[in-house]
């Protein structure tokens, strides 16, 4: 089997460092916010307590940081990889290094079709993955923000630690449902283009041009909207079950040259 190549993978492996720097400040200041919340409580060693609160907004401030940086990075690194979506579909050179065995599709002729049918794969990858990662999401966004409420709760509730702290939760509150929203989207998507494919079975492309391009249009924009990075670990985990349904998917609705 020919080797994978994707340009824009290190963009994205990026954006994934920085998400990993983000999580682990987070978790950290997780744990300070409960050791100062105790030092506070027990009214145990006053000067470290202080030190620990500057110590925790300098972590709190590092992970908004990072979080944006990695938001806005990933917008960027999207952009390279709808170029090479439009290369292979169309067969164009926009993004001046394509891809090599990303899409699986390479046996249609470069056209809107064409377009259509990778986009329909990108949405079955991704509606498979975000679905995947919400349950630790979900999780991990619960455990955070009540640590973060009981530790405000037993502290002495200091205005300037509030100031850097209570942000935190609400920032992880509105990235949790975020995902669900966009899982939902992926979803209708999803389903959407299963319908496309199921009627252009028996009716020509050429009718179905504009509702094709409505789905495409709507998976980008849900894309864009959400800026969620899809998890690499969970995808090479199920690739070579997604290779297999997707190739299953092609046969159910006869995807084939126009």
């Amino acid at each position: 089997m020919e080797s994978r190549i994707v340009p824009h993978n290190i963009s994205y492996e990026r954006v994934a460092r920085l998400n990993k720097y983000a999580i682990i400040l987070l978790y950290t200041s997780t744990f300070l916010s409960v050791g100062i919340s105790m030092l506070g409580y027990f009214n145990l060693l006053t000067d470290l307590k202080t030190v620990l609160i500057v110590l925790n907004s300098m972590f709190i401030s590092g992970y908004v940081y990072l979080d944006n940086r990695a938001t806005y990075l990933f917008t960027k690194v999207e952009m390279k990889r709808r170029l090479d979506w439009l290369d292979n579909s169309f067969g164009t050179n926009f993004s001046g290094k394509k891809s090599k065995n990303y899409f699986t599709n390479e046996h249609l002729s470069p056209g809107i079709y064409k377009l259509a049918v990778n986009c329909f794969e990108n949405s079955f990858h991704t509606q498979f993955i975000i679905s995947k990662m919400l349950p630790v999401k979900i999780t991990q966004t619960i455990i955070i923000v009540l640590i973060f409420i009981s530790s405000a709760y037993i502290g002495n509730r200091e205005i300037v630690r509030l100031l850097f702290e209570l942000p935190l939760p609400i920032i992880l509150i509105q990235k949790l449902l975020k995902a669900v929203f966009f899982s939902s989207r992926m979803m209708d998507v999803h389903d959407r283009f299963k319908s496309l494919f199921n009627d252009l079975m028996q009716f020509g492309f050429e009718n179905k041009m504009a509702e094709a391009l409505r789905d495409i249009v709507e998976y980008e924009t849900a894309i864009s909207w959400a800026s969620t990075p899809l998890s690499s670990k969970i995808f090479w985990k199920y690739t070579d079950q997604l290779s297999a349904d997707w190739e299953e998917l092609k046969k159910e609705y006869k995807i084939q040259p126009q």
